[in-house]
């Protein structure tokens, strides 16, 4: 990829959470686009926590901490206040009760970078509070009262995951991805399950198997896939793709994750 530095922000989604059920699947209604982007500043809290013993510094961990979501945008039009702030919208008039609550909603975005390609990002889980109301006069110059909406933001349950991003430079990147980034959130769905193919050319009698299957034709693996070859005894040749990889196997196992392409292998057996 080439340098690129973010230098722009457009695209502002949000999608309402439906379902987050613990060994489910997490399910959206359909992203809403919220014109006027302005800033879009988002603090993890993280912090990291070293253990000092034996006179030194022992042992550190590092914990993801409450997350937020700080949105500037132009307007925010009364329908979409409704649906992010669980207000009610009824014909034209936007009603705001103490005992409104919020639904859960994911925000996507894409970050212009200084290459000309993108960011695209989706945080998938927060709730936003009620915005100040900050209006004043009109004077000598113009002062543009732009609202802010801030969000909470957290894990979702069925999976752990908070946030997927992509750069569209980057040829890992399938285009499918890139090109549907804004119907859902749930971008995981939207690339083809593609499979490469694991092809073994062995040379000298033994019994290699590949995740436990007798090797005895290519086998098809998708992308991040692990690839479990194990040998009858230790080969004196072993490569992955012409790279000389004899000294990674330990105990007659070598463990690889496929990549996006095609895979062959050369062993020989003395």
């Amino acid at each position: 990829m080439a340098k690129g530095v973010a230098i722009g922000l457009t695209n502002l989604y949000y999608a309402k959470l439906l379902t987050d059920v613990v060994g489910g699947a997490a399910t959206y209604e359909a992203p809403v686009r919220l014109a006027g982007a302005i800033t879009a500043n988002f603090s993890p809290n993280a912090s990291n926590d070293t253990l000092f013993a034996d006179d030194g510094p022992y042992e550190t961990a590092s914990t993801l901490g409450a997350m937020t979501l700080e949105l500037n945008v132009a307007d925010i039009p009364a329908a979409d206040r409704a649906t992010l702030l669980g207000q009610t919208y009824q014909n034209g008039i936007l009603i705001s009760k103490s005992d409104d609550i919020p639904p859960y909603v994911a925000v996507g975005m894409s970050v212009l970078k200084s290459n000309g390609f993108s960011r695209l990002i989706w945080y998938l889980k927060g709730k936003f509070t009620t915005p100040d109301d900050n209006n004043q006069t009109k004077a000598d110059s113009i002062n543009w009262n732009t609202p802010t909406i801030t969000g909470n933001f957290l894990k979702r349950d069925c999976d752990n995951e908070w946030r997927y991003a992509v750069d569209t430079d980057d040829p890992a990147v399938n285009p499918t991805v890139v090109d549907n980034w804004f119907t859902t959130p749930n971008i995981k769905t939207l690339a083809p399950a593609t499979e490469y193919d694991l092809t073994i050319t062995q040379t000298g009698t033994g019994d290699t198997t590949v995740n436990g299957i007798l090797y005895t034709a290519p086998v098809s693996l998708g992308h991040g896939e692990v690839a479990v070859i194990r040998f009858p005894e230790t080969p004196t040749v072993f490569t992955v793709d012409t790279v000389d990889e004899l000294a990674a196997i330990e105990n007659g196992v070598y463990a690889f994750v496929m990549p996006a392409d095609d895979v062959e292998v050369a062993i020989t057996y003395a």
